[in-house]
């Protein structure tokens, strides 16, 4: 007999361990066949699962592909990344968020390695800068990637290598009530200084990123600079202290 689809069962459809939230724009190339590897990753483990793609208006095939594969898709009404996330996040009904881009560059492979640390932080995050992790990308953007990094980590005292990164694990609880405002990339800082201002715990494991697999990459460092700088004011004074955050 055909061993039940953990994403389909009563139980993940009353109250899902896990929460896949995916921003997607234009990535009818590589949705459909993420969309189904995560189910299968969760379903490796046994997780009762759901996945939300949040579309930013996209005029490809990126919906119907998501759905095909099993996909609930939320039509995006507010602006930017951030903003995508902030709908995700608000439709989401598991304890547990997974983000991660929907163009391939983050592998469902490294989840289980994730979802094993999710009893000691509130947030974990798939590093590309700890040892073991590595970013395949081309030579301009990972030199740009670091700098924002290393910017980060001196200015705010971030203690983590990779605040940028997108594939995250979040504990649901720790997201409530934040006043997360950001509508571009730098979401990923803002969620992150929020949580460790609150007292939560942070940790890194390494994972392999890819450049995308297919479509255009809607990701401009330079032009979200202003965004990034706004961040680094408004938590210039939380400055979070080293102890809070877990790297193993």
């Amino acid at each position: 007999m055909k061993e039940q689809d953990p994403c389909r069962s009563p139980k993940a459809q009353a109250q899902p361990e896990l929460s896949v939230v995916v921003p997607a724009l234009n990535e009818e190339a590589a949705i459909g066949a993420l969309v189904r590897s995560l189910r299968q990753a969760a379903g490796l483990l046994g997780l009762g699962c759901e996945v939300i793609v949040v579309d930013g208006g996209s005029s490809d095939q990126t919906r119907k592909r998501a759905e095909e594969a099993g996909a609930r898709v939320l039509p995006q009404s507010s602006r930017g990344f951030g903003g995508a996330l902030r709908e995700g996040f608000a439709a989401a009904r598991g304890e547990y968020i997974l983000t991660m881009d929907g163009d391939g560059s983050h592998s469902p492979e490294f989840f289980p390695r994730m979802w094993s640390k999710r009893r000691e932080a509130d947030l974990v995050i798939g590093s590309r800068y700890v040892p073991g992790g590595s970013a395949g990308m081309p030579l301009v953007r990972g030199l740009m990637s670091r700098i924002l990094n290393l910017i980060f980590k001196l200015v705010l005292r971030l203690p983590l290598e990779d605040s940028s990164s997108g594939y995250r694990l979040y504990r649901a609880s720790a997201l409530q009530g934040l006043p997360l405002r950001a509508s571009g990339f730098e979401f990923q800082q803002e969620a992150l200084l929020e949580i460790l201002a609150r007292g939560g715990r942070t940790a890194e494991v390494p994972i392999r990123y890819l450049w995308r697999e297919a479509g255009k990459s809607k990701a401009r460092v330079l032009a979200f600079g202003p965004g990034y700088a706004r961040t680094i004011a408004r938590h210039w004074g939380l400055k979070p202290s080293p102890g809070k955050a877990e790297n193993p």
